[in-house]
């Protein structure tokens, strides 16, 4: 098996491996898991090891070419199904961030010790359907990678979230299955699209492939796809991004999801799924429909625009960290929509990097808070405060995510925001410059937070709480040292985007 089956297949055995060993066996669950994970990281490094950057498509392909064929499927033709996978300039780093926030989430504190077995299985299907989604080469292996992180999510927020779970699980599978329905209509009718399917005329039909880097290919075809077909399609293909990335006014799934969530839930939720949607618009709407992103590239600046001020309002009147936690991540997800939307070099290669920054502040933020969470029994601002007399690292690194998260210069944050913006400012100035108080917004519910939970006088009821164990500063250090090594040496992750970014502004024109 090549590199990237064992990046994908890690968690996968591990999950299947935890069916299998008996229930008297608890304290295994975990570290089979954890196991699972050290394989794909170990993998993902000899990808990085491996990877050719004079090469700009996808890399280390292995998996199976011919999976199934489904006959006479357009024009006399069959479809042929593969399973295969590979990496490439954009979601090599996506993968490298999947990999460390899920094995942090394996080490953080969960209330799930008396149903392990179960718990860990899904954990490690969802990690499995995530990292597919960045590595899958065919659009049928990358819906069912969807469904699975979809539904392996779903139930690790019904059977092991808090208060209303209920309520909150099904919330996140309508609105997120309702994103995957329209995916799908995008992904077949491009497919279809892309093979001649909705051609005007008397133009000869291509060839039906669901191959991904053959459709993105095929845009040399694009006169056999009629525009207003294209248009639809986009437009389809949008509607399930705002809501994979809980876009307003579509976005209160995400909020009540990570209210109920338990903490390595939330992390990987916050941290990585909410960042396929972003993932999808640059993949298969900036890689395949380009001259449609041009053609609505102001109205998703100014959804862009409303999410940063939004989410960032929002974040302000949270009055517990879960809450402005989730608002703060659709904010960032805002700005990565205004740098998609420049199509510019800076503003694709800093929506990029905000994934991957949002993903890892993101997840460090939720692993802390549910640290602070598990020994005062709440995460609402009101019941902490003084926390740093009792716990000065917890409260320490709790500060580097929230100054991170604003963007502070030499931390992963700020190089995300700088190239965003400049983008943003070459195609759309005006609602750049709006967007700016989005910034100015983010330091004041980041700090008032922080402020109204570690600062001010010594509670006496907080006075006999330790700091962090073992447990919790291992995956602290590790986001502190990756947020670091980003901002202050960008280029590591640069080279990747940047290949990206050329295929991409070549394909777009």
């Amino acid at each position: 098996m090549g590199v990237t089956v064992w990046i994908v297949a890690a968690p996968l055995v591990a999950a299947l491996v935890i069916l299998a060993v008996p229930k008297s066996k608890t304290a295994m669950y975990r570290t089979i898991a954890l196991v699972g994970m050290a394989v794909a990281l170990v993998a993902t490094f000899v990808a990085w090891g491996n990877f050719n950057f004079s090469i700009n498509g996808p890399q280390m392909l292995s998996g199976i070419h011919d999976w199934f064929t489904l006959p006479n499927m357009w024009n006399g033709q069959s479809l042929t199904i593969g399973l295969t996978f590979a990496v490439d300039g954009l979601s090599l780093p996506l993968v490298t961030m999947t990999v460390f926030v899920a094995l942090l989430a394996l080490l953080a504190r969960n209330q799930a010790r008396n149903h392990g077995k179960t718990y860990y299985f899904w954990m490690s299907l969802a990690i499995t359907g995530v990292l597919t989604v960045f590595t899958a080469q065919d659009l049928f292996t990358f819906i069912l990678a969807m469904e699975l992180a979809l539904f392996s999510t779903f139930f690790l927020v019904l059977l092991f979230g808090g208060k209303d779970k209920r309520s909150a699980a099904f919330k996140f599978l309508i609105y997120r299955g309702f994103a995957s329905v329209a995916l799908l209509v995008a992904f077949v009718g491009i497919a279809y699209g892309l093979a001649g399917a909705f051609a005007t005329g008397n133009a000869s039909p291509g060839q039906l492939t669901f191959s991904i880097p053959a459709l993105t290919a095929g845009l040399a075809k694009t006169k056999l796809f009629a525009g207003a077909w294209k248009t639809g399609l986009f437009l389809t293909l949008l509607l399930g991004v705002f809501i994979e990335e809980a876009f307003v006014p579509l976005h209160t799934w995400l909020p009540t999801t990570h209210q109920t969530a338990d903490t390595p839930t939330n992390m990987l939720l916050g941290g990585v799924l909410t960042k396929t949607g972003a993932y999808v618009l640059l993949r298969f709407g900036v890689g395949m429909l380009p001259t449609e992103v041009h053609r609505f590239g102001l109205l998703i600046a100014v959804f862009g625009v409303i999410n940063l001020l939004y989410g960032a309002f929002a974040a302000w009147a949270a009055k517990g960290w879960r809450r402005l936690i989730a608002f703060g991540s659709i904010s960032h997800m805002g700005l990565v929509l205004l740098g998609i939307a420049s199509m510019t070099a800076a503003g694709l290669q800093g929506a990029m990097f905000m994934m991957v920054s949002s993903g890892l502040l993101t997840a460090m933020l939720f692993f802390l808070t549910g640290s602070i969470e598990h020994r005062t029994s709440s995460s609402e601002l009101e019941n902490l405060g003084g926390l740093s007399h009792s716990m000065p690292l917890v409260s320490g690194f709790l500060l580097f995510g929230a100054l991170g998260s604003l963007g502070l210069p030499l931390t992963s944050g700020f190089i995300s925001e700088v190239q965003a913006f400049i983008g943003g400012f070459t195609t759309f100035p005006a609602a750049s410059f709006v967007g700016l108080l989005g910034l100015i917004l983010s330091a004041v519910y980041l700090l008032y937070a922080i402020q109204r939970t570690t600062f001010g006088p010594k509670r006496e009821a907080f006075a006999g709480f330790a700091d962090a164990t073992t447990l919790e500063l291992v995956p602290s250090i590790v986001f502190t040292l990756l947020v670091l090594v980003i901002g202050i040496y960008p280029h590591v992750v640069a080279q990747f985007f940047g290949l990206s970014v050329n295929t991409l502004l070549g394909i777009g024109g």
